[in-house]
């Protein structure tokens, strides 16, 4: 029998339109692809027989496979990771494999659904489930003029669309000691984050702020109403604008 998809709603038929751009992976990409079998597995799956031997910001670069129930999603980015300038983000693209009794088979493709970070990297991103749907969280950042802060932003696979939320990115670390003259008055943000088992619409934000002589934990809940994100107990601790360059 073969596996239904859980990502059912853009899984109805594999189709030819939405194969990959073959013969366009970076070359930078090989090592790494094939020292993991199940992103090459993906890839493959994807892109078909190609070859890694493109450069510049239009050749794709694979950079996680995530992982729901039935379903896998390759993410990939065009341009190698860190590569472009300063105050380029990375442009993300992800590819929908449907499993079947003989192996995956690519059935969706959501090509530039985001363009984030800097230096045309991401920090990391992971499956996540929000509410109902099926979705992704993605962590990236940078440092601006002294400033450092890590931002998270989520994105659902909701009625055959890839979507983001609004409300994000919501900062979940900030740091100002490449800013401040005195290193000793720098103040430092970290962040948990994590949502409720027993309820996916609720997003827990463990803050602990770090200033000089002081530490303290906050917890800013926040609550999925339709495609939004809304601050619903709590509040952002001030130090994570000031400490990130905001305030």
């Amino acid at each position: 029998m073969k596996v239904l998809c859980v990502l059912a709603a853009l899984t109805l038929a594999p189709s030819s339109a939405v194969a990959g751009q073959p013969g366009a992976l970076c070359a930078a990409a090989k090592k790494p692809v094939q020292a993991e079998p199940l992103m090459a597995a993906a890839v493959a799956a994807t892109f078909g027989k190609t070859l890694f031997k493109a450069t510049g910001e239009d050749c794709v670069y694979p950079i996680k496979v995530l992982h729901y129930a039935a379903a896998d999603v390759l993410v990939v980015q065009a341009g190698e990771p860190g590569e472009a300038c300063h105050g380029c983000g990375a442009p993300l693209s992800a590819y929908v494999l449907r499993r079947f009794d003989d192996g995956c088979r690519l059935v969706r493709a959501f090509r530039k659904f985001a363009t984030l970070g800097t230096s045309g990297a991401v920090e990391d991103i992971s499956a996540v489930k929000i509410g109902d749907d099926d979705g992704m969280a993605v962590t990236s950042g940078g440092t601006f003029q002294g400033y450092t802060s890590t931002v998270l932003d989520f994105f659902v696979f909701r009625a055959g669309e890839l979507a983001g939320l609004n409300g994000t990115p919501i900062i979940i670390a900030a740091d100002d000691s490449g800013a401040v003259v005195n290193p000793g008055k720098a103040t430092e943000v970290t962040a948990k984050w994590s949502f409720d088992p027993a309820d996916k619409t609720a997003l827990a934000i463990d803050y602990t702020i770090r200033t000089p002589g002081a530490s303290r934990v906050e917890r800013v809940m926040w609550r999925l109403e339709g495609t939004s994100l809304v601050l619903s107990h709590g509040r952002v601790p001030p130090e994570v604008s000031e400490a990130s360059g905001g305030g």
